[in-house]
C-alpha cells in the first residue's frame, strides 16, 4: 500500500509562523550576477516581508487525457515542502485531491468525488520529483528565498539569465531563471526528475515554466500566469505542457 502524505498534518506544519519576519530594506545585496541583481531589485520592494512562506489560491487547466480545469490552494515553504489541494473537473466527473512534500517525502493522492482512489503514488522517485517542484516554485511564488541571506547562491549566465541554487531539504537544487530588461520573471527552467511517459523509468527532464503576467502581494510581486510543461527545448516541448495556471490571491502569513 502506498503512504501518502496526510496533507492537513502537513499544511499546519508549513503554515506554521515561527517568528515575525524580517522585513526587507530594498537594498540588493552586492556581487551577484546581472540578471539576479535585476530580479531582486525589481520583484522585492522595500518595506515587503521576508517570510518563508506563501499561501495561494489558483484556477488553470491541467492535462490528464484530455485538459480539465481546476481550482487549487497551496502553502509552499522555502526549503522545506509544499502542499498543493485540488479540485479537478466538472460534475459529474470531478476529482479532489493534491500533491505534497513534507519531511522528505513526496506524494500524490487524487479521488473520484473525494472518495474512489483514481490516482496515487509515493517512494523515492516521487520525493525527488516533488523536490524539483518545490525549487521551480520557490521562484516564480517566493522571490524572498532568491536571496543570499536566506541561503541562495547564484551563478553568472548571460545578461539575461542567470542560475539560482535552491535549498531543499539538505540539498541544493539549480533553476535557471530569465528576466527582462525591467527586472521580472520570463522563464525559469531546470531538470526535473520524472516519468511524463509513464514508462515506469524515471530521469531528469528539462522542465520550463514562461511567465506572462504578474501579481503584487504587498511588495513582493510574484509569477501569476504561466504555463509549465516536460521536455523544453526538444521537439517533444509542444506535447510536454500539462499545467495552465493563473494566481487569483495570496499572502505571506505571519
Amino acid at each position: 500500500m502506498i503512504g501518502t502524505i496526510d496533507r492537513d498534518a502537513a499544511w499546519r506544519e508549513l503554515v506554521r509562523p515561527d517568528r515575525t519576519p524580517p522585513i526587507h530594506t530594498g537594498e540588493v545585496p552586492s556581487g551577484l550576477p546581472g540578471a539576479a541583481e535585476r530580479l531582486l531589485g525589481r520583484v522585492l520592494g522595500a518595506g515587503a516581508s521576508l517570510s518563508p512562506v506563501v499561501l495561494l489560491e489558483m484556477e488553470g487547466e491541467i492535462k490528464l487525457k484530455g485538459w480539465m480545469p481546476f481550482r487549487a490552494r497551496q502553502v509552499l515553504r522555502a526549503g522545506e515542502g509544499f502542499v498543493w489541494e485540488a479540485a479537478v473537473g466538472k460534475l459529474p466527473v470531478r476529482f479532489r485531491g493534491g500533491d505534497a512534500l513534507w519531511r522528505g517525502r513526496g506524494s500524490l493522492d487524487f479521488r473520484l468525488w473525494g472518495i474512489v482512489p483514481v490516482a496515487r503514488a509515493a517512494g523515492p522517485d516521487v520525493d525527488r520529483s516533488a523536490a524539483g517542484r518545490l525549487a521551480a516554485e520557490t521562484v516564480a511564488w517566493l522571490p524572498q528565498a532568491l536571496l543570499p541571506s536566506a541561503g541562495c547562491r547564484w551563478q553568472e549566465g548571460d545578461d539575461a539569465s542567470a542560475t539560482a541554487s535552491i535549498p531543499v531539504g539538505t540539498d541544493a537544487l539549480d533553476v535557471t531563471v530569465t528576466v527582462d530588461d525591467e527586472g521580472l520573471l520570463t522563464e525559469l527552467v531546470t531538470r526535473r526528475w520524472g516519468d511524463p511517459d509513464s514508462t515506469g523509468v524515471h530521469r531528469a527532464l528539462p522542465f520550463r515554466d514562461p511567465v506572462d503576467a504578474y501579481l503584487d502581494i504587498d511588495g513582493v510581486t510574484i509569477a501569476a500566469s504561466g504555463r509549465v510543461g516536460w521536455w523544453w527545448g526538444s521537439d517533444r516541448q509542444a506535447d510536454g505542457e500539462f499545467f495552465r495556471y493563473r494566481i487569483t490571491d495570496g499572502r505571506f502569513p505571519g
